[in-house]
């Protein structure tokens, strides 16, 4: 039944992407995106492509904090290569969950699945709700017009959600507010593996409530940092292609599909990803034409990383061990001889 499952969700996400990409290229025509990408001026890609790159390892100086609270041992460049390597799953395996299930796997790998599953939650929330708060912060600095102010709302409702759990995982006293009810209901109904498994949960989340070192504060810049830095990489694209479009617009521009993307509709958000920039950009005069060529160099700053990331695992996959030469005898341990 779970693979029936899957396969619907994977065929219905496949069927939705591939109809809102055939309204959108009935709108506008292919061959005026391509042209769009053909014009693009090269340094600006360069630059965006730059900025993409300091993204993700503002990123991974975040989940170095959150691993290191939980014991959990990585490197930076560790940390980086793991990053890339679950966009690069992220893509090629089916599945909404993937990419985040190969993160998983490979933080667990030290020997604490509940700290790595912690570890990985909290980073996703971190950078889910510094989205939504940069997309508010820029939507009120680019004082939209009429056909935007609808926006703005639907942006603070999100963060607000967002917000608060937050502030669940990143302060005590909220925190408790929640974890103890989990755990009283974890005590009456579940079994005692899924118990045991909570109880170890509950423990990694408190190990974020401790502010030791002003920690917090550390994550928030780091996500803050992260995301003004993919900003301006979305200006630049933008740039590349001769939009004038300010950087406050294109900021809450940019969290909104972000915000959208993460909901598993599309398949690595095609369609759904052209669909808002569209919606939201015509109305600054730019073309359906520069939108969807402006989500095609998005995705393919994203493509870059996933190709990066299959080549990390293609060394480590192919890797080997220093084995003995076929004439080289191997004395036993302890053998003196």
């Amino acid at each position: 039944m779970n693979v029936v499952r899957r396969r619907v969700s994977r065929f219905l996400k496949l069927a939705v992407a591939g109809a809102l990409l055939y309204y959108i290229f009935r709108v506008v025509p292919f061959a005026d995106v391509m042209r769009s990408l053909r014009s693009a001026q090269l340094g600006k890609v360069a630059v965006g492509m730059g900025l993409l790159f300091a993204t993700r390892i503002i990123a991974a100086l975040r989940m170095k904090l959150l691993t290191d609270k939980q014991g959990l041992v990585f490197s930076l460049p560790e940390i980086f290569e793991i990053s890339t390597t679950a966009t690069f799953y992220g893509l090629v395996l089916p599945g909404t969950l993937s990419g985040g299930a190969i993160r998983w796997y490979k933080l667990a790998r030290q020997g604490d699945p509940m700290r790595a599953l912690a570890s990985l939650t909290w980073d996703r929330l971190a950078d889910a709700t510094m989205v939504a708060l940069t997309g508010v912060g820029f939507w009120l600095a680019s004082r939209p017009s009429a056909g935007h102010t609808a926006i703005g709302p639907a942006l603070l409702a999100a963060c607000a959600g967002l917000v608060v759990l937050y502030l669940a995982g990143f302060s005590r006293g909220a925190g408790e507010l929640l974890l103890r009810p989990i755990e009283i209901a974890g005590r009456r109904l579940a079994p005692d593996w899924l118990r045991t498994r909570g109880g170890e949960l509950a423990a990694a989340a408190r190990r974020y409530h401790e502010p030791a070192g002003r920690f917090q504060y550390k994550v928030a810049a780091l996500s803050l940092a992260s995301q003004l830095a993919g900003a301006t990489a979305f200006f630049f694209w933008a740039g590349s292609l001769g939009s004038s479009v300010g950087f406050a617009e294109l900021g809450w521009v940019r969290s909104c599909y972000m915000l959208v993307v993460l909901l598993p509709i599309t398949f690595a958000g095609l369609g759904a990803r052209e669909g808002i920039l569209i919606l939201l950009l015509r109305p600054y005069g730019v073309s359906g034409a520069e939108c969807v060529a402006l989500s095609f160099l998005q995705l393919g700053g994203t493509l870059v990383l996933a190709a990066l990331g299959g080549l990390f695992e293609l060394r480590s996959l192919w890797r080997v061990r220093p084995t003995a030469r076929p004439n080289e005898v191997v004395a036993p341990v302890g053998d003196d001889r």
